[in-house]
């Protein structure tokens, strides 16, 4: 006997037994799934009863059961449904996914990855990545946690090839849907705000998002990430957008799209903290951002003061001197350098080499000027090996040459700030401004 013949006996067998499943209201559960006539989530012999039972005319169907019942919606109820009811039931037995998949909870979105008895899934909005063990029995799967040691089960019904539920043992029902072949690495993940050289702006979280056009349209969008390839389905997977996508550094990468043209991401998550304002954690103080009169560490930050003590030693091994000759400013003190410069040249000059009063790096204590702050240090020694060496201690060159109206200021060989080896490295690199690397601007209001 075949084992579709098996379970047809099953039924029949079962169908004496049965008690008739009615009342089932459109509120019972949240959503409908093929097969379930009994609304309870799953697929399996109950429901096959109830087919049955209605194809012989012994119980009537609600207007649910009705929709659930017709498996291959033909707009008819009938053995050719049952036999499909019975493929479901057949298929997902001992059948485990393979891929990577969106799974559906209430509207919350996981990401599973599964292959060989293993898997990873990826939760975006608790910001949790875990790994787990697979294995099926039946219509029932385990998973066996890695880094909580949790094992959860689940009754899994297969909708067809690209589509499963998974009703846990917790009660919760989470849908799936196929995604794509390869398996999804967590560091491969683009999460949060990206802005682009088309002006355009990408609000990824998980392999989802929207994405906001030049003119302010809103379109969403899912992605598969595998390496350097990388597919962007905007609005259904018909309509995919496929291109090379290179990261640049920690904050940056490049997608070559398959026209040839190219794309430059920057990730940019603007947070004001205290009236201060940081970009990617890293703070700021230009034209375009102030920092409040009360913000006062005292004097350089000592992570910065140790930065450049250890810079200092290594340019005296090279026999050059450097030390700072003007370090922390207060925000009064800068009310009055700034004021002072104004009354001397105009406010239209001094806004070209001197800082409003809280818009100054130096209030920051992240930032100091190196031997004379003057043009007259523009060729030095010192200057030259402070452009060639500052980023190996943590320190950018803030105001380089050229770069007079993305930065707000004049070139000043002699100004510093401190970000931090990694970072001042990756600045360095690029070739950018920091204004540039984060894609802000400088410019006052008025």
């Amino acid at each position: 006997m075949t084992r579709t013949n098996r379970l047809t006996a099953v039924i029949l067998a079962a169908a004496a037994a049965a008690v008739q499943l009615s009342g089932m209201g459109a509120n019972a559960a949240p959503m409908l799934i093929k097969g379930d006539l009994n609304r309870d989530d799953r697929v399996n012999i109950s429901d096959a009863v109830i087919l049955k039972n209605y194809l012989l005319g012994k119980y009537g169907l609600n207007e649910n059961q009705s929709i659930a019942a017709d498996i291959n919606e033909d707009g008819e109820l009938d053995s050719l449904d049952l036999t499909a009811l019975q493929d479901i039931i057949i298929g997902s037995t001992n059948r485990l996914p393979s891929g990577t998949w969106i799974g559906d909870c209430m509207g919350g979105k996981r990401y599973f990855s599964f292959g060989d008895g293993a898997g990873t899934v990826i939760d975006p909005t608790a910001g949790i990545t875990d790994s787990f063990d697979i294995t099926a029995n039946e219509d029932i799967v385990v998973l066996l946690m890695k880094n909580s040691g949790a094992e959860l089960s689940a009754f899994i019904t297969w909708q067809g090839d690209e589509s499963f539920v998974l009703k846990w043992d917790s009660g919760d029902t989470e849908t799936f849907r196929y995604f794509c072949e390869d398996g999804i690495n967590a560091s491969e993940l683009l999460t949060g705000h990206w802005v682009t050289s088309q002006g355009r702006t990408f609000d990824i979280n998980g392999l989802s998002g929207k994405l906001t056009d030049k003119s302010g349209y809103v379109s969403r969008f899912e992605y598969a990430p595998s390496g350097e390839d990388v597919v962007f389905h905007f609005g259904s997977t018909e309509n995919s957008t496929g291109g090379k996508l290179v990261h640049t550094d920690s904050m940056h990468f490049a997608v070559t799209w398959a026209d040839g043209t190219k794309e430059t991401f920057t990730r940019q998550e603007i947070e004001v903290r205290g009236g201060i304002t940081y970009v990617n954690r890293i703070l700021i103080a230009n034209k375009t951002y102030g920092l409040p009169s009360d913000y006062d560490p005292g004097k350089i930050l000592p992570d910065a003061q140790s930065a450049f003590n250890s810079m200092q030693a290594d340019a005296k091994k090279a026999g050059l001197s450097l030390w700072i000759c003007s370090g922390f400013r207060s925000y009064t003190y800068q009310n009055t350098l700034y004021n002072n410069y104004v009354a001397r040249d105009g406010k239209a000059k001094a806004d070209t080499y001197s800082a409003r009063p809280g818009h100054s790096e130096h209030q920051t204590g992240l930032a100091m000027d190196i031997n004379n702050a003057s043009d007259s240090f523009n060729n030095t020694k010192e200057a030259k090996w402070i452009a060639e060496n500052c980023y190996k201690y943590g320190f950018i060159l803030r105001y380089p040459q050229g770069k007079q109206d993305i930065t707000g200021y004049k070139y000043e060989s002699w100004h510093v700030r401190y970000l931090g080896k990694e970072l001042a490295k990756e600045v360095r690199d690029s070739g950018l401004t920091l204004e540039e690397f984060l894609c802000i601007d400088s410019k006052y209001k008025s």
